[in-house]
């Protein structure tokens, strides 16, 4: 498997990591405010990759090397930090691959492109299994990201927060659409991609037939939220129609559960 380690580069400049942060978070914010499409998810990669904007964001995701991720000392902190990072890191990966249609163009996309933070590297798969899942097996996966005695065990989130699920962008159009998210308001943030997701096509409810269909995302990672009965519980939680609500807190695990296909068309 190649592995497409995308911030080797030399930094331009030597940055404590407070600033690090900071402009990361700038540049990020700058692609989103230029680039991206908040209400379809879309992504304008073409416009994005001759941008400044663009270069400035390859900079600083140089300064990347620099970063002690010891700062991260809260879990709002954390998942806000390793939550922007994945969506821009696919992003970083779709450009610098000069993807066209679809990020499985790639093989192995999603274990092979990676950030090198402080001495250790990171790939998409260790971001999202790794580190905000605490460091659960992919689903078909035989093993852990990290094995016994990993230093980036280290930076592994102590608790499962199953929401990360309606944040993380994978490039394709079955995704959630792309946003950032601050560790002052990533719980506000959390319940809103919730509450959009689920009260989206993602989450076809059948009430004559009783019958669910839902994204593959959560035939993938239901577990995250615990049994059957408890993810129909957490959809019935964010659901917003009063009548369905009611519905899907009656029905529990009595409802008869299917998949939709995953689109993985990139979401440009």
């Amino acid at each position: 498997m190649e592995t497409y380690l995308l911030n080797a580069q030399k930094p331009a400049s030597d940055q404590s990591p407070e600033q690090v942060a900071q402009h990361l978070k700038q540049a990020i914010n700058a692609l989103k405010g230029e680039f991206f499409d908040l209400e379809t998810g879309g992504v304008n990669y073409a416009a994005m990759k001759g941008s400044e904007g663009y270069a400035r964001y390859q900079q600083s995701a140089a300064l990347l090397q620099h970063f002690d991720l010891r700062l991260l000392t809260t879990q709002a902190a954390r998942l806000a930090f390793w939550i922007n990072l994945y969506n821009a890191l696919t992003v970083h990966g779709i450009i610098a691959l000069d993807i066209k249609n679809s990020v499985r163009e790639v093989p192995h996309f999603f274990e092979g492109v990676a950030y090198q933070i402080g001495a250790e590297s990171y790939s998409l798969d260790q971001i999202e299994h790794g580190i905000l899942r605490g460091n659960l097996k992919k689903h078909l996966f035989a093993r852990k990201p990290f094995g016994a005695g990993d230093p980036r065990l280290a930076h592994v989130l102590a608790q499962l927060e199953p929401r990360i699920h309606f944040t993380l962008v994978c490039g394709s159009k079955s995704c959630p659409p792309i946003g950032t998210y601050q560790e002052e308001k990533i719980e506000e943030q959390l319940k809103l991609a919730a509450s959009s997701f689920v009260n989206s096509e993602n989450v076809v409810l059948d009430r004559p037939r009783n019958r669910l269909k839902l994204s593959k995302i959560l035939d993938w990672y239901g577990k995250d939220f615990g049994s059957k009965a408890d993810l129909i519980h957490f959809l019935a939680e964010y659901r917003q129609s009063p009548e369905e609500k009611a519905f899907l807190l009656e029905q529990g695990a009595r409802l008869a559960v299917s998949y939709q296909e995953y689109d993985w068309s990139l979401n440009h």
